[in-house]
């Protein structure tokens, strides 16, 4: 018995190579208002065109997608999604170019703060 228990133990281990951080990065002024959820919630507009079809892809209700993006363009104090509304036209959105740069930045820092975070857990964990 007591043998089981320590080879769960050990296979239950992860190595100094297959274990790695993970950062959630989120940018805020009064309150946070841009991470991963918007950053996916732009991407998706941007490949569909609409607010409402970007939520559904994410699984969020079209009323809490619109609260993430009202509070993220009242923070910044500009549009990052501009909108068309529908009729017989159909309506539509796409991100703005304000979007796209923010989009952009945004990626930048997540991308440059996970390879300095992994070259710090290198540092710690490797040694």
């Amino acid at each position: 018995m007591e043998r089981q228990t320590e080879d769960r133990t050990d296979s239950s281990r992860g190595t100094a190579s297959s274990i790695r951080p993970r950062l959630k990065v989120q940018i805020e002024g009064t309150e946070p208002f841009f991470g991963p959820g918007v950053r996916k919630l732009l991407l998706y507009i941007q490949s569909e065109g609409s607010v409402r079809e970007a939520c559904v892809k994410m699984g969020l209700s079209y009323s809490k997608g619109r609260r993430l993006l009202d509070r993220a363009e009242r923070e910044l104090g500009y549009r990052i999604v501009e909108r068309s509304p529908g009729g017989k036209n159909g309506g539509g959105a796409h991100v703005s170019e304000a979007g796209l740069q923010l989009l952009e930045k945004y990626e930048r820092l997540e991308r440059e703060l996970t390879e300095e975070a992994e070259e710090k857990f290198r540092e710690i964990f490797e040694h």
